[in-house]
């Protein structure tokens, strides 16, 4: 980029050593085209300047991003001492307290048909099913295919 910004520099340089007549149509021409060329060859450079700060921006952004794909998908093998390899709830057998997988956290339900505030274990969630509130027997989350089947 600063070859064209001391080209235009240049050819700026042998237009003043001329001496050119502002106020001749042909001088006007090529002093104004002169003038284009300078504020285009300024505009290139704060492009390249800006398109290098959001290069480098997004090298940021990107080295975030893997740190964060880290830690959420990184190997959770269970650090219990049981076989299992990734222990996942239904395979692991262990009763320790020590155990990182998470068999006995509660997750918290808001019911959206009574309102109620309903704690479940993880380990007793049924992905293939919705849980169920105590309170009042309804299903937490609709299945959406069974309301596409209702409205057939």
């Amino acid at each position: 980029m600063a070859n064209i910004t001391e080209r235009t520099a240049y050819l700026r340089g042998l237009a003043d050593g001329l001496g050119l007549d502002k106020e001749k149509a042909e001088n006007k021409l090529l002093l104004e085209m002169l003038s284009v060329m300078e504020e285009m060859a300024q505009q290139l450079t704060e492009t390249n300047e800006d398109l290098d700060e959001l290069s480098e921006y997004i090298e940021d952004m990107d080295a975030d991003l893997a740190e964060v794909e880290e830690m959420l998908f990184e190997d959770d093998d269970c650090d219990c001492g049981c076989d299992c390899d990734d222990c996942d709830c239904d395979d692991c057998d262990c009763d320790c307290d020590d155990c990182d997988c998470d068999c006995e956290q509660e997750l918290s339900f808001d019911c959206p048909n009574c309102g109620k505030t309903v704690m479940i274990k993880a380990s007793d969630i049924d992905f293939d099913e919705s849980p169920v509130c105590s309170a009042c027997g309804q299903p937490f989350f609709v299945d959406v295919e069974d309301e596409d089947e209702d409205e057939e």
